[in-house]
């Protein structure tokens, strides 16, 4: 749904007094002094014609293309590697070694062999 203004009712100053009207006629009937900001609609600075994705920076590289982008992307772990390092942590839990399940297979294989 599309945002559509709506001037009344708006909140009111003439000095330290304050006031919230409901119409124009309202307003009027206080008299002089009491402030009637005028609504501005707010400016659009970005054309979606125009505007372009790239150059941007993703972290701490500047990428220019949507093939940069993706190519920092980090790569999706081997199924083979997730499948050893989920039955290390079995093996760990089945001998009782305290691990920390964030680490890598490498680490947890390490702690294995020391235990």
């Amino acid at each position: 749904m599309p945002y559509t203004y709506v001037e009344f009712p708006k909140w009111t100053r003439n000095g330290k007094q304050e006031r919230i009207v409901h119409s124009r006629e309202e307003l009027e009937a206080l008299g002089e002094g009491w402030s009637d900001e005028k609504h501005n609609p707010p400016k659009v600075y970005i054309d979606s014609e125009t505007f372009q994705h790239y150059p941007k920076w993703v972290g701490d590289k500047l990428v220019h293309s949507a093939e940069e982008e993706a190519a920092l992307a980090p790569a999706e772990p081997e199924p083979e590697l997730t499948d050893e390092r989920a039955m290390l942590i079995q093996i760990a839990d089945e001998k009782g070694v305290k691990i920390d399940k964030r680490w890598s297979a490498e680490k947890i294989r390490a702690a294995l062999e020391v235990a």
